[in-house]
């Protein structure tokens, strides 16, 4: 059990009791135009994107980022309620932060879409609701409730408080932000409105606005107006005196804030709706407006019920109530975030495609949809780019791969093979049908291999840090290499169920491929991890420092690559090697110093980000090796080990730090001088994508395949029982899977039992029951 809260009876609530939390527990929330990050106080960020053009940072908030260079936390001041009793002068926030008044009673809801912060101070009850509705409305909404739990009339002042930037994202500029913001109160809507208005600009979406439906009866638009020249956010001078001062922002700190009056008979309560959102004019704000106050619970019950449909279709029911709650709600949910807006709005390739495959089981059109945008990236050669929005160029020799495990998955779910017809523009010049994009992609890395048969690396590939290992054009990738091989065996699937005649030739390149690691790449005890460009091993036995990676032990498992005998000795390795508490380190030993022909990952201080982590990328992929080397229970353990939640064995103390319901892309590796096990980058990984697969498709075995659904369970010894619950084109499967003492498989259809393992679409009703019998 977490010492920081506790999961409602279905998993689609954490609760958070103590605002004190070891990290930020925080929550994101998000439509097609905007994205929030709320943490267990109501603090964070509000970033939107109305169109292609740029994205916007409304709130100053380098918190996005929340583990790095965060010095305090004055930039992720918005959100913030104070009240003010006027009778004492004493005052608080509904939110804790930053006043940090004694509470009486706290908690923080954290919902799928959105928070709900309630506490009691001084016998004043209060409750923060914040959410993003769905759709393309760019606006946060809040409810704000106040009951007097006293037995006496009391006398209160609000003031509400956001920090307002307008930051351009992705490179546009116009010569600075401040120069141009102002921020005043339009008494004629009743709203505080916040502007930028520079001489050039990408779009006209600059004009945001408060909009409460209780009068606003005073305003400042300035921060050092309302904290005070020598104050801080935690005595702010006007909550002090306990009156705005109407000032005006002006090409300064430029924040918003109203000011509400409250009088509280005993028992009595009252609420404030506000709308806090974007529009491009102070006219075009009424609609949007209009459209949210006094129809707020309204919106709200819209949401919950969207998320409830969400997550209704594809259950699983295991013994690990965890991974119950984790596989049914936040996986799903968090996988969604990822498919809609990738890192904080920057589509990486990979990242992006990734999230394509993470969502192709429950929401295809969206995996669709994010496969046409990457093909258009991509150049004529097969290569593509880093990524998108903004552009970025480095040519990385993994981004194109990642499109073969996200259309495959997407065909074996739907079946549009129409799709690989489509005609679709690449990036530089022309255009190609899909499957014409996909083997171009598939022949640049098979025409681009080095001195060791070994695909070239170029300026990186997965590992963005393994930037100098190429820099000469002849650096070789190992890890690259394996995930060719196994984006050439799903191609080969391809192929045959396509009865293409091209599946010859596909056979021999993975062969040769196969054949060309086992030779060059096998150190003994493991895979090595690359050749430099002067043909030196990198993550071998006679490294001093990086001796041996993880990906390339997993992939060789997962692609097929080593033997039973070496598949042992990888793992044994890693195991010796690699483990710790809470996961496997994405390589030991950690980089201390630099190496010119490795690059900027040498230079990394110890147990951060690549250098010397637990990796979560890295640890799904060895959780996936683990299930198809058939050592199931050794994978169950691996995934508890890297999932938040899990607080038994050593790593527990680690665990209780982390918020348990959602994946970061690593923790800081025991190497790190400071924060050892400590979270960064929560929500932003790209391996919720394959930790989704792996579990619903790998180890419960509810695998689509092109024209039929492949059951084959890997199940740990102590589940004996299963059910799954699941849509698979338009038809609906329940599925029990039990274990039994028959020697095989064993596939009961509507009572009818039929060979393998495999159910035949064309056997099958609009509804069916499917039983399964294991070993």
């Amino acid at each position: 059990m977490s010492k920081y809260g506790y999961f409602n009876e279905d998993g689609t609530e954490f609760t958070i009791t103590d605002p004190k939390t070891p990290r930020a527990f925080d929550n994101f929330m998000w439509n097609d135009v905007l994205f929030s990050g709320v943490h267990q106080t109501g603090v964070g960020f509000f970033d939107y994107q109305v169109d292609e053009k740029e994205a916007v940072q409304l709130f100053t908030g380098i918190g996005r980022i929340c583990d790095f260079d965060v010095f305090g936390r004055d930039h992720l001041m918005s959100r913030l309620i104070y009240v003010r009793d006027n009778e004492t002068g004493e005052y608080w926030n509904v939110n804790w932060e930053p006043v940090k008044k004694a509470f009486d009673s706290y908690e923080c809801t954290h919902g799928l879409g959105y928070s709900i912060i309630k506490s009691e101070t001084n016998q004043i009850g209060s409750s923060f609701r914040i959410f993003v509705p769905k759709g393309k409305d760019p606006v946060e909404l809040w409810t704000m409730g106040f009951e007097n739990k006293s037995g006496k009339k009391r006398d209160l002042s609000v003031f509400v408080y956001n920090q307002f930037q307008f930051s351009y994202k992705w490179g546009f500029n116009s010569y600075g932000d401040m120069f141009f913001r102002t921020t005043y109160l339009n008494e004629e809507n009743n709203a505080l409105i916040a502007n930028k208005h520079p001489h050039v600009t990408p779009h006209n979406h600059q004009t945001a606005f408060m909009a409460p439906d209780k009068k606003i009866i005073g305003f400042d638009g300035s921060r050092d107006a309302f904290v005070g020249q020598y104050n801080s956010m935690n005595e702010p001078q006007v909550v002090v005196e306990g009156k705005c001062r109407s000032s005006i922002g002006s090409s300064d700190a430029t924040v918003g804030v109203t000011q509400f009056k409250l009088e509280l008979e005993p028992g009595q309560s009252e609420k404030i709706n506000l709308v806090l959102g974007i529009s491009d004019s102070v006219e075009d704000m009424t609609p949007l407006k209009d459209k949210y106050l006094g129809k707020m619970d309204k919106a709200f019950e819209e949401l919950k019920e969207y998320h409830n449909d969400f997550i209704a279709n594809n259950r699983f029911n295991t013994p690990d109530e965890h991974l119950n709650r984790m596989l049914n709600v936040w996986m799903k949910h968090q996988t969604a975030y990822g498919a809609q807006w990738c890192r904080w709005g920057w589509m990486g390739y990979r990242d992006i495609v990734q999230h394509g495959y993470g969502v192709s089981s429950f929401n295809p059109e969206r995996t669709k949809v994010i496969l046409r945008e990457a093909l258009q990236h991509q150049y004529t050669s097969g290569m593509a780019l880093r990524g998108w929005n903004p552009v970025d160029t480095k040519p990385y020799s993994d981004s194109a791969l990642w499109l073969v495990f996200t259309l495959v998955s997407y065909l074996k779910e739907t079946a549009d093979f129409d799709f690989l017809s489509e005609e679709i523009q690449f990036f530089d010049e022309g255009s190609a049908t899909v499957l014409e994009h996909i083997e171009r992609a598939l022949n640049f890395l098979e025409n681009n291999k080095g001195a060791h048969n070994l695909v070239l690396i170029k300026f990186g590939d997965w590992n963005d840090s393994l930037t100098a290992i190429g820099k000469e054009g002849r650096g070789e990738s190992v890890w690259l290499s394996m995930a060719y091989a196994e984006a050439l065996r799903q191609m080969i699937d391809l192929f045959e169920h396509l009865e293409d005649e091209k599946v010859n030739g596909y056979n021999s390149r993975y062969q040769n491929i196969k054949d060309a690691i086992n030779k060059n790449a096998w150190d003994g005890d493991w895979y090595i991890r690359c050749y430099d460009d002067n043909g030196r091993a990198v993550g071998s036995s006679e490294s001093h420092e990086g001796k041996i990676f993880l990906n390339t032990q997993s992939w060789s498992m997962i692609a097929g690559i080593a033997d039973e005998g070496r598949q042992q000795q990888v793992v044994d390795s890693a195991n010796k090697m690699l483990n710790t508490d809470i996961g496997y380190l994405l390589l030991a030993p950690t980089f201390t110093s630099f190496d010119p022909n490795i690059g900027r990952i040498s230079c990394m201080e110890p147990g951060i980000c690549e250098n010397g982590t637990v990796y979560s990328h890295v640890n799904v992929w060895m959780v996936m090796g683990l299930l198809r080397a058939g050592r199931v229970e050794e994978a169950y353990q691996a995934f508890k080990k890297i999932t938040p939640g899990y607080f038994e064995g050593s790593g527990s103390d680690a665990k209780q730090n982390m918020p348990p319901y959602i994946y970061a892309n690593g923790c800081y590796g025991p190497d790190h001088k400071n924060n050892k096990f400590q979270m960064e980058f929560t929500w932003i990984t790209g391996s919720v994508a394959w930790f989704y697969n792996v579990l619903t498709k790998e180890m419960v075995g509810v695998q689509p395949d092109f024209d039929q659904l492949v059951i084959d369970p890997k199940l740990p010894a102590e589940w004996n029982e299963i059910s799954v619950s699941r849509i698979f084109r338009g038809k609906s499967f329940d599925i029990q899977i039990n274990r039994s003492t028959v020697s095989e498989i064993t596939v009961s259809l509507n009572g009818n039992v039929i060979k393998g393992n495999q159910i035949k679409l064309a056997d099958c009703q609009a509804s069916n029951t499917v039983k399964v019998l294991i070993p």
